[in-house]
C-alpha cells in the first residue's frame, strides 16, 4: 500500500516522502479501513516537527483522522464495505488498522471531502464551548479566527447568542467572519487589540479567550481579558511563550489553561463520546460549519499540498486523497 512516512524531524514538506508499505492486518476488536481522504491539520504538521504532545517512533505516518470504508473486521459492529471516519494515527496512508471503539459510522450525506474531517475540530469545538461554559451576551476573544476550527467555535458560540470577537492578521477573513457572525473582527495588522476590545466591552474586557497562536499575539490576547475571566490555549501557531504577569493570576483572578483533544476524549465514557460524534455529525450537515475545500491532493504529492496549506490566500482545508 502507498504510505506517507517521515524519518526524522522538520519542515513537513522537507521530510515526508511517499513510500510502499506492506498493508497491516486487523487485531483482535480492530477494524481495517481503506482510506479515501483525509485532511491536513496543523496538528499533523506539529507531529511531524516533533513539536506535538506525541512523540512518534521513527519511522512514522502522519495523520490523525480520516474517511474509507471497511475492508476486513474482528469487531462484531462493522461489516465490510461500511462508510466510516476514523480517529487513529497514521491515516496519511491507503490502509489504517482501528479499534472498533475509534470508529464512526457515516451517513451517505456527507462527503468524504466533509466526513474526513469529522473527528477533530468538530469535537473539539464542542467540548470547547462547553467548557467554556459562557452565558448569552458574554464575550469571547478568538485568536487565529480564520482557522476551520476557530470558525466552529464562532458557529457554536452565535448559537449560544455568545459575542465574539474575532481576531485576524490580515483582511482576508473579515467580510466571512462579519457574515458568520462575529461581533467585531480586528485586524492586529492594522488595529490595536487591547484598545479594541476595551472600547467594545465598555472598558471591561473579554470573559475568555481561546487562543490558537501563543507567543506576542497570544499574549496580547491575554491583555484582553477581564478580571475573573479564562483563558483557554489551544495551539501554538507563533511557536513562541505566552506571558503573563503573576498580579493577573493572583488580582485579576484570571484563569490560564491548556486544551488538548486526546486527553480529553480519554476521560470520557463511551456513551459521551458517541453523543460528540453524533452531534458533530449532525453540525457537519449545516451549511457554513464545515470548512470549505481549498484544494485535493494525491497521496503521491503530499508535499505540493503541504507547501498549499501554507499559502497566505489559502481559504480552507487541503485534503489528501488516494
Amino acid at each position: 500500500m502507498r504510505s506517507v512516512v517521515f524519518s526524522h524531524h522538520g519542515p513537513p514538506s522537507a521530510v515526508v516522502t511517499p513510500v510502499t508499505r506492506p498493508r497491516p492486518r486487523p487485531g483482535a476488536g480492530e477494524v481495517l479501513v481503506r482510506l479515501r481522504a483525509r485532511p491536513i491539520n496543523p496538528s499533523d504538521e506539529l507531529f511531524i516537527e516533533g513539536r506535538y504532545g506525541r512523540r512518534p517512533t521513527l519511522p512514522a505516518v502522519p495523520g490523525f483522522e480520516g474517511v474509507g470504508t471497511v475492508e476486513e473486521t474482528t469487531a462484531d459492529g462493522y461489516a465490510v464495505g461500511q462508510r466510516v471516519a476514523v480517529s487513529a494515527q497514521g491515516t496519511w496512508q491507503e490502509y489504517v488498522t482501528v479499534p472498533e471503539p475509534d470508529v464512526v459510522p457515516v451517513p451517505d450525506r456527507l462527503p468524504d471531502s466533509v466526513a474526513c474531517q469529522l473527528t477533530v475540530n468538530p469535537v473539539t469545538a464542542l467540548l470547547l464551548v462547553r467548557q467554556l461554559a459562557l452565558c448569552g451576551d458574554d464575550w469571547l476573544l478568538i485568536t487565529a479566527a480564520g482557522s476551520a476550527l476557530s470558525r466552529m467555535v464562532l458557529h457554536l458560540a452565535c448559537r449560544n447568542d455568545i459575542r465574539c470577537i474575532c481576531v485576524v492578521r490580515d483582511h482576508r477573513h473579515v467580510d466571512h467572519l462579519t457574515r458568520a457572525g462575529a461581533a467585531i473582527v480586528v485586524n492586529v495588522a492594522t488595529d490595536d487589540l487591547v484598545r479594541r476590545v476595551l472600547d467594545t466591552t465598555d472598558g471591561q474586557g473579554a470573559h475568555a479567550v481561546l487562543d490558537a497562536v501563543g507567543g506576542q499575539p497570544g499574549s496580547t490576547a491575554l491583555r484582553c481579558v477581564r478580571p475573573g475571566g479564562q483563558v483557554v490555549v489551544i495551539g501554538m501557531l507563533d511557536g513562541g511563550a505566552l506571558t503573563i504577569t503573576p498580579h493577573a493570576l493572583v488580582f485579576a483572578g484570571l484563569t490560564v489553561r491548556g486544551f488538548w483533544l486526546p486527553h480529553h476524549l480519554a476521560r470520557l465514557p463511551a456513551h459521551v463520546r458517541v453523543e460528540l460524534a453524533e452531534h458533530a455529525i449532525a453540525l457537519l450537515g449545516t451549511p457554513g460549519f464545515a470548512a470549505p475545500v481549498a484544494a485535493t491532493y494525491d497521496l503521491d504529492d503530499v508535499r505540493q499540498a503541504l507547501e498549499h496549506a501554507h499559502r497566505p490566500d489559502r481559504n480552507g482545508k487541503v485534503i489528501l486523497t488516494g
